[in-house]
């Protein structure tokens, strides 16, 4: 069976989540796929062609993967089963989880691939967790909480990010598709929204690493704490009123929130110049909003209009690969065999 989990791209509220406040996300229709068929053996086979990588694992090493997952400290985990694993290690301890979890995955192949591009912005190592997880819960034992699917699946984004706090927001958004408000309090939430406006996906060029970024919001809250929450608080602000706007289908108002969220991100100094005159450029050919998407630095930038095509024309006029692209409604949760009804 295929299981395709969509990309995510950061609408509003990027840094400040970090901090307790509200962030919005989208799930964008590119995605990454996870083929499972049988096999023969007493093992699963994880095929990367995208990156040429292919390993075998065997039910005992699962049980030691996992063991040493659970106990040791991150890096030094990373840094260690690394040298085993290659590229291939979050898909490995996803499946180390799953066995413990009674998930059937040995004679099990799977093959992951994307048309997501990786390191811009739009979270390919969640979706293709995402949908590595999705893919063996559904062949192998197709019933199981929604929560507990994305916390396996973001044991992947734990490794891909040497973060025990990663993937919270990208996987909950990869899975369940659509429109999800993150807050730390809460956790994820599916909005309902009736009307989704398309986005321009910009592609500003190389991006510093989410690290980087959030090391530089954390700076600024040192150097002045009172200055940052204003700007942290004014963050929040914009994603509380966008979400409001987005559901009634407000998309200029919506947009005017995005250009206020930029430029308190520029404020904190991850934007970059590249993501500047992106912004600008989208302003004078007559985007509602364009900001960027992610942790900055680079990357990519996310414009909404009336007229994208305009857009793509401004952008491609001015050296940026830019192409629309809409929200993808269903996430990686569509292709559970058994699905609970939503609260």
């Amino acid at each position: 069976m295929d299981v395709k989990a969509p990309g995510v791209v950061k609408l509003l509220g990027e840094h400040a989540v970090v901090y307790g406040k509200l962030a919005v996300a989208v799930a964008v229709s590119l995605y990454a796929t996870a083929k499972v068929s049988d096999s023969e053996g007493d093992s699963i086979t994880v095929s990367l062609p995208d990156i040429d990588e292919k390993r075998s694992i065997s039910g005992q090493e699962l049980e030691r993967l996992y063991s040493n997952y659970k106990s040791a400290e991150i890096n030094a985990f990373v840094e260690e089963e690394g040298k085993k694993y290659g590229k291939a290690l979050p898909f490995a301890v996803v499946a180390a989880r799953l066995h413990a979890e009674g998930v059937a995955v040995l004679g099990k192949s799977v093959t992951i691939t994307s048309d997501i591009p990786i390191g811009s912005g739009l979270a390919s190592s969640a979706a293709c967790s995402t949908a590595f997880a999705t893919a063996l819960i559904s062949s192998g034992r197709g019933r199981m909480e929604d929560e507990t699917v994305i916390d396996i699946a973001r044991d992947g984004e734990r490794v891909a990010h040497r973060n025990r706090g990663a993937g919270a927001i990208d996987v909950s958004t990869s899975f369940h598709g659509g429109v999800v408000s993150f807050e730390k309090s809460r956790g994820a939430k599916k909005e309902q929204v009736n009307a989704l406006p398309d986005l321009v996906l910009v592609d500003t060029g190389p991006k510093l690493s989410t690290a980087v970024t959030v090391g530089r919001v954390s700076e600024h809250y040192k150097k002045d704490k009172e200055l940052t929450e204003r700007i942290l608080e004014e963050i929040n602000r914009c994603s509380v009123a966008g979400l409001t706007a987005l559901k009634d289908g407000q998309f200029k108002s919506l947009g005017a929130l995005m250009y206020e969220d930029q430029e308190c991100l520029r404020q904190l100094d991850v934007s970059s110049p590249a993501l500047d005159k992106a912004v600008e450029i989208g302003k004078s050919a007559g985007a509602f909003g364009v900001k960027l998407s992610g942790g900055g630095g680079g990357g990519i930038a996310v414009a909404i209009g009336s007229n994208p095509d305009r857009i793509v024309d401004a952008m491609k006029l001015a050296g940026f690969v830019s192409h629309i692209t809409s929200i993808a409604e269903e996430g990686a949760r569509s292709y559970m065999k058994i699905r609970y009804q939503d609260q």
